[in-house]
């Protein structure tokens, strides 16, 4: 198996629906500032990362950050090295832009992007979002820069 690693264009945004699932789509961010890297088998995306700037909230709504806004590895295609050499990238991307930091959220059922997040240095910060559904996941960050 060899693995390529590509931008994001139209051909391949109209398959990551087919390989990933219906609704997959709609999280892909593009957008000129925003960084979008696929990782492929032959003519197949087996994986990929989408990161935008995104500001903070009041009282830091002046600072903007890395935020990911989607990272998927295919489940076929996992432990092989692909989500690291993914989220590696946009790290280096994000330094690149000046960010201070990169972050993302969990759902508590994504284990393996948690797991991931751990082995790549990122911080937890456990949450309930809804306490209506008992929906609880991870706000995620990792500092790209030291102070």
């Amino acid at each position: 198996m060899s693995i390529n690693y590509k931008q994001m264009d139209e051909k391949i945004l109209a398959q990551i629906d087919d390989v990933f699932g219906e609704g997959t789509r709609r999280h892909i961010v593009v957008r000129d500032d925003g960084f979008l890297l696929v990782a492929m088998n032959g003519d197949m995306p087996v994986g990929f990362i989408c990161v935008t700037p995104r500001a903070l909230t009041y009282p830091l709504d002046h600072i903007k950050d890395a935020y990911i806004e989607i990272y998927e590895v295919h489940e076929n295609y996992r432990r092989q090295g692909i989500g690291r050499h993914l989220a590696v990238n946009a790290e280096e991307w994000a330094k690149r832009q000046g960010f201070k930091q990169i972050r993302t959220h969990h759902n508590n059922k994504a284990v393996a992007a948690i797991n991931m997040s751990l082995a790549l240095g990122y911080g937890m910060c456990p949450h309930v979002y809804s306490k209506e559904e008992g929906c609880a996941g991870y706000h995620v960050a990792k500092v790209l820069v030291s102070q």
